[in-house]
């Protein structure tokens, strides 16, 4: 008996689902969702065109945020710290910009609802509510 219940608890922690962020888009993006390299090359702002033409506005949460570093590990699959030289590079190379900065979920989602073009992500909790595109890894 204990035995089965070890090996259901291993079963059951490897089958859980533990991203805690999901990436949302604008309506007017028609191509996605994209593979796993394209998404990070958008969101280290390198690729700055959906492929209909139209500019991508990439918004993230507060770098220091859980949520911002937990979807840079697990969805992105890189480290907060390189993104962030990756955006200095750009910024300091005068070749590029930064992410705009958001300060809540809440201004996540609107943000992303009303500019054509954008991506964004929130927490699943809250993408589970409806309104945009929701991409699931």
């Amino acid at each position: 008996m204990r035995f089965l219940t070890i090996g259901m608890l291993v079963l059951c922690l490897f089958c859980a689902r533990t991203l805690a962020a999901q990436v949302i888009v604008h309506d007017s993006v028609l191509q996605f969702p994209t593979p796993l390299p394209e998404l990070r090359l958008i969101f280290s702002k390198q690729k700055t065109f959906w492929p209909d033409g139209q500019p991508i506005a990439v918004f993230i949460l507060a770098p220091d945020s859980d949520l911002h570093q937990e979807f840079c590990i697990k969805q992105l699959d890189i480290l907060p710290y390189i993104l962030q030289r990756r955006w200095d590079r750009l910024v300091y190379s005068g070749t590029g910009e930064r992410p705009v900065i958001l300060d809540s979920e809440e201004e996540m989602r609107e943000r992303v609802n009303s500019t054509p073009g954008a991506i964004g992500y929130i927490s699943e909790s809250i993408a589970l509510a409806g309104g945009n595109y929701v991409w699931e890894q």
